[in-house]
Parts: C-alpha cells; structure tokens; sequence
C-alpha cells in the first residue's frame, strides 16, 4: 500500500487516500472474521424469514379486506377520506422525521469512530455505506408503512381500487427516504438540525388540524395536500383511490424527483460530517436501543429530549417569576411546558386521533349492522378509546417527569414535596379543560361531528383531572420493576411486570371507560345526566387514590 511510515510525530502520512481507505477497511474486516461476528447464522435467517412471511400475511390480510369493511360501514370517501389521509401522512413523516434528525441516520459505533476516521484516506468511502444501509433500512419501513396507509385508503373509499398499493408504496418509500435524506444533511449541517426539528414540529401541528377540521374545511386538506412533498404522498394515494390516474402519477412524479434530488445532495455532503455529531448520534442510538430493549419508556423519553436539545438556542420567551410560594409549582409546570413544546404537540395530536377514534366506534356501533357485542368485546373496546386520553395526560405530566429524574432538584423550593407533587394536577388540568373548550367550541362548526366532539369536551372536563393525577401515579413510582420478571420462569413471569407498568393506564379505564362505552351505544348524542354524575364520582375516587399514592411516593422518593 502506497502509505508512508510512521513520522517523528506519530502521525500517519497517506499518499494515496484510496489506497489508505482500502488498507483501513481491508484490516477492519480481517479483525470482524477472526472474532466470528458479523456471521449470519441459521437461526437468525429462519427467525427473521419468519417474521417476514407473518406481517406480509397479516398485511395482505388487511388489504383484501379493508373495502369489505369499508362498504359495510357505509364509507365512500369524501372529505373526510381526504383528510384523513393527508392528515395522517403529515403526522407520519413528522414522526420519521424527527427520529432520522435525533437518532441518525449515518451511524458508526465508538470503535470505527475512534480508529478508522483518524486515519489517512476518503471519509465519504466509510461513511456512504452507512447512509446507504440506512437508505434501505427506511425503504422496508417505507413498504410497511405505505402498505398501512394503502389499507386505510381502501378502507375509507370502501372500494377495491389495488392500484393503491403500489402508489401507496412508492409514495410512502419516497417519504421515508426523503426523512433519511434530511437527517443525514442535517447531521453533516448541524445548523439545520434546529430547522429540521421545527419543521417536524409545525408538520404534527398541521397534521392533527388537518384530520380535525378538514372534513368541515376542504380547503384547508387541499392546502395541506399541495405544501411539499409530504403532502403530495397523501394526495397521490387519494387520487388513486379514487381512480384519477393523472393526478397520482403526477403527485408521485414529483415525489420521487424531489427525493432524488435531496438523496444526492446527501450523498455529497456525507464525506464532511463532523465526528462530534457521529459521536453523538452513536451514543444517542445505542441509549435509545437499550430503553426499548429493557422496556423503559422513560429511559427513551429522555435520550429523545436530550438529542432535540443539542444545538438549540435558550428559548426567548420567559414567564416572570411567581411572588407567592404557592404559585412556584405551576410556574416550574409552565416553563417546562414551555421548552418542551412536543409534548404540548403531541398531546393535542393524540386527542385529535381520540375524537376520530371515538367517532368511527361510534358509526360502527350505531349506523353499522353488526352482531351482539358481548362483556369482553365492550371491555376491549371501551379501554380502547381511553388510549389516546392517557397518552394526552401522560405528555403534559412532563414537569412531574423531570422532578423524578432529579429529585434532588426540588429541595430548595420553598413547598414540602408532597405539595409539589399534588400542585403537578393544575397545570396540565387547565390545558386539558382548554381542549374541552375548543372541542366544543369545534361542535358548533357546520358539518363537525358535533356529538363525539360534545363527548369529548364533557369527558375533559369532568375526567381531566383524575386523567392527569393517574399520568402523575406513573410519574412517582420509580425505575421499572424488572424484579417483578424473577417470580416465575413460565409465560405468566410477565403478568405482573404488566400490571405494574398499565397501572395507571387501567385507572384511567376506570373512570373514563364506561362513560365512552355509554356515550357509544347510547340513542342521543348528548351526554346523559346520570352518566356525567357517575363519571364525575368516579374521578374523585380516582382523584383521591391518586393523591394518597403519590404523596406518599413523593415522601420516599427523597428519603
């Protein structure tokens, strides 16, 4: 190899870079073959073999009988379809985007970062093949995706159209190739990143108002539709359930050059990325598989929040500080609320999602022929429709959060912690009573489901406060008990690990449950006296369970 020996400094002196980079590489495999890893084994390759051939059945299953389903619903598209569609795909390439712009997508582990990049040769020869790797890895989630989205179109539009599919795959392998593409120039730029994540943010908000208030506001779905590429996805899968062969081909013609020409310029810029932000990226991935490899969701919560910080300027905007004592708590909530405004995003995403879930269970139970539905069939989905409710209150108990992960934060304020930690039900209640009002607010425009969004509203205001004191037990009650795992070796060792962690989820089951069930099968579509008053005492039971529980893990948490 054209490489010169070691000089007086100790440094290496390259006089051909490629040679250099093919002796670096050359000596990186011969050291993966004689340890053995890096070896695809048999039974790796019959598990993954088998894990493919089941979702390929389970997906084709969806999509052979999403229009049945569609049709005996009573669904043919319309503005709703149109929203639908365009909504969730705002919302899904903001996930994909802020998970390639926190989490990668170039990777390299802490060795080859330490080893191979110092030395002499081509950069972009060891790092292409990593952006090419992700390439792939987001066009299988690209396939996947698209063959969801594929089935909800057909779905809503209640006709077998399977030109879907294919359009529905290349849009949605496009998207996720254009996400892949952002985060890698965003990586070798770390002043985009700040843009990206803006972006992502802007595109949930969009999203969740688009599934809201399309189907009242076609305008607001056409616009949304035509605003960049993560729109035309959308519109091209609706042009093609719909049979318009012109517009999908030139939505997806579009989408696929833009993507191409951001992949290139990936390509071209990834040869320069910092090794700080390979670093970084490294370690925030492999935190991040650690958390879901040990189930704690916590754990990457906080890797996800900690990647959105890097790089971000101090926010501007600033509340001023509380004169009584009583008001530091929902000061603190405010201002953690106010940097984290995801959580905010989220929350009212989730809520979006909830309404039309409640909305289509609804159609289903009453316009729908359908058999009985029996005890276990009402549980299911009765708990069901709590999901997105949780998940609201969970994403605004964020302050409460963070006084777990630092206890020792909360010292010096001038409250006991049991008054900190009951004073976390204000802030997050308030806002979930603002949802209420601007979904019932939302009742009054013509067209809306005026019904589920009254149900909603009346479920915010009388459940959301035992909805936010149940995300508050979860918040107090520490590390994952994995020791819950060692009571038995056989298939029920989990039971109580689960128990343990859908505590609070099944609490808020509880209070909310029946009230959603009875507003489903219920003849009027207003809320019934006798069920808000049931509602209303089962949140105070709730409400005072919760407050007892977490005052006392609050106590032991700092003892």
């Amino acid at each position: 190899m054209a490489v010169t020996e070691r000089s007086a400094d100790g440094l290496h002196d390259a006089a051909d870079p490629a040679a250099a980079t093919a002796e670096a590489i050359a000596g990186m495999t011969a050291a993966r073959r004689e340890r053995g890893s890096g070896r695809l084994r048999f039974d790796d390759v019959w598990t993954w073999a088998c894990a493919a051939i089941a979702i390929a059945v389970v997906l084709a299953g969806l999509i052979r009988t999403a229009p049945a389903v569609g049709h005996a619903l009573g669904w043919s598209g319309g503005a709703t379809a149109r929203a639908v569609q365009v909504g969730a795909n705002l919302l899904l390439w903001a996930g994909e985007l802020a998970v390639c712009t926190r989490l990668g997508p170039v990777l390299l582990a802490a060795s080859e970062i330490t080893w191979l990049l110092p030395l002499p040769g081509d950069r972009g020869r060891l790092l292409r093949p990593r952006l090419t790797r992700a390439v792939a890895a987001a066009s299988l989630a690209g396939l996947l995706i698209g063959t969801l989205m594929a089935a909800l179109a057909l779905l809503l539009e209640g006709q077998p159209r399977l030109t879907v599919l294919p359009v529905a795959l290349g849009a949605h392998v496009a998207l996720a190739c254009l996400a892949v593409a952002v985060g890698a120039l965003a990586e070798a730029r770390p002043a985009l990143a700040p843009r990206a994540r803006a972006l992502g943010v802007c595109l949930a908000v969009a999203g969740g108002t688009v599934v809201v208030a399309g189907p009242s506001v076609p305008a607001l779905t056409a616009t949304a539709a035509f605003c960049g590429p993560w729109g035309w996805a959308g519109w091209a899968t609706v042009a093609a359930s719909r049979g318009d062969a012109t517009a999908w081909a030139a939505a997806l013609g579009v989408l696929v050059l833009g993507t191409a020409a951001v992949l290139r310029a990936a390509f071209e810029v990834a040869g320069s990325i910092p090794t700080t932000e390979l670093l970084s990226r490294g370690g925030t991935s492999r935190q991040a598989a650690q958390g879901a490899v040990l189930l704690d969701l916590r754990a990457l919560t906080l890797v996800m929040q900690s990647a959105a910080r890097t790089g971000r300027r101090r926010p501007r905007l600033r509340l001023p500080l509380p004169r009584s004592r009583w008001a530091v708590g929902p000061w603190r909530d405010a201002v953690v609320l106010l940097r984290h405004p995801g959580r905010s995003a989220a929350a009212l995403v989730v809520l979006a999602a909830g309404v039309a879930q409640l909305q289509l269970v609804t159609h289903w139970m009453r316009d729908t022929p359908h058999g009985p539905v029996g005890p276990l069939q009402a549980t299911a989905l009765g708990l069901f429709l709590v999901v997105p409710l949780h998940l609201a209150a969970v994403a605004l108990a964020e302050p409460a959060y963070q006084d777990t992960d630092r206890p020792r934060r909360t010292l010096l304020l001038p409250v006991s912690p049991a008054t900190l930690a009951v004073g976390h039900l204000v802030v997050p209640g308030l806002l979930l009573w603002a949802a209420a009002a601007v979904a019932r607010s939302a009742a009054l425009l013509p067209g809306a489901p005026a019904g589920t969004l009254t149900t909603y509203a009346v479920t915010l205001l009388v459940a959301g406060p035992a909805l936010v004191a149940t995300a508050l037990v979860g918040a107090y009650r520490g590390a994952p008990r994995y020791d819950l795992l060692a009571l038995s070796l056989d298939w029920f060792a989990a039971l109580p690990f689960l128990l343990w962690r859908l505590a609070p989820a099944l609490a808020a089951g509880f209070v909310t449950a029946p009230w959603l069930w009875h507003s489903v099968v219920g003849p009027s579509a207003g809320p019934d006296a006798s069920a808000t008053l049931w509602l209303a005492a089962r949140s105070a039971v709730v409400i005072a369970w919760a407050v007892r529980r977490i005052t006392r893990q609050s106590r032991d948490l700092h003892t």
